[in-house]
């Protein structure tokens, strides 16, 4: 995969925002990899992806156990893993935000910080187009008592509607780089989320709540001008050149 950024550009003035709308689950997750590797170079990477068809994302750790495989094969719902860690979550049709920031930018020296001021940003975006949403206060869930269901658990990386899960985000950490991504709860099929998972329909609608219909092209641009504003860099569009 060969990712253009714009020869003799100055990596480390710019915000490089790649788009993948609709995108792929293989290409997509593998390309945020990409953009560990040029944050870990001094780059700052904003990414935003969605896809048309179901795809169940696991955590990076997360056991296939988890999940029931034959119900995914019968739904054509594809099983994929992302770099960071947390538990599964169903993408169909929702948005994806992810930013890669260099190590030693003050966003990311602290696990919490780095939540609080990316969620920051979606928060504000979301209001810009109408939506309010909050952000979860505990008790939280220990680690080794989570559901594996994603949304299912309100942590303090979660934005809340009505009391329910509607935004859920992690990051991976690397000596160099980090990145954290946040996925958008868009449309919410509780039939289709049991079945993949194994649960009863009931607990889905009682945990998750998808965001209220908004127009998508206003929440991306509200996305990137917020994070270019805020991370005071100039905002760039990036290329990502599918492999042929």
């Amino acid at each position: 995969m060969d990712v253009r950024v714009g020869m003799g550009e100055r990596v480390v003035s710019s915000l490089h925002v790649f788009r993948s709308l609709p995108g792929e689950p293989e290409r997509d997750l593998a390309f945020e990899e990409e953009m560990l590797a040029l944050a870990a170079g001094g780059g700052h990477c904003l990414f935003l992806y969605s896809w048309p068809r179901p795809a169940l994302v696991l955590g990076h750790g997360q056991s296939e156990d988890d999940v029931d495989l034959a119900a995914c094969r019968r739904a054509g719902v594809s099983v994929v893993r992302r770099l960071t860690g947390g538990t599964g979550v169903l993408h169909h049709d929702d948005l994806a935000v992810s930013l890669a920031l260099p190590a030693a930018h003050p966003w990311a020296r602290g696990i919490g910080d780095l939540y609080d001021r990316f969620l920051a940003v979606v928060r504000s975006a979301l209001e810009q187009v109408g939506v309010r949403t909050e952000r979860a206060v505990g008790p939280f869930p220990s680690r080794r008592s989570r559901s594996p269901i994603c949304f299912e658990d309100a942590a303090p990386e979660t934005l809340l509607v009505s009391g329910r899960k509607a935004v859920g985000s992690a990051q991976a950490r690397r000596r160099r780089a980090v990145l954290v991504h946040a996925s958008l709860l868009l449309n919410l099929n509780p039939g289709l989320y049991g079945a993949v998972f194994g649960v009863p329909v009931e607990r889905i609608a009682a945990s998750l709540a998808p965001l209220p219909a908004l127009n998508r092209p206003a929440v991306v641009a509200a996305l990137v001008a917020g994070f270019s504003s805020t991370l005071r860099l100039e905002a760039r569009e990036g290329h990502v050149t599918r492999p042929r």
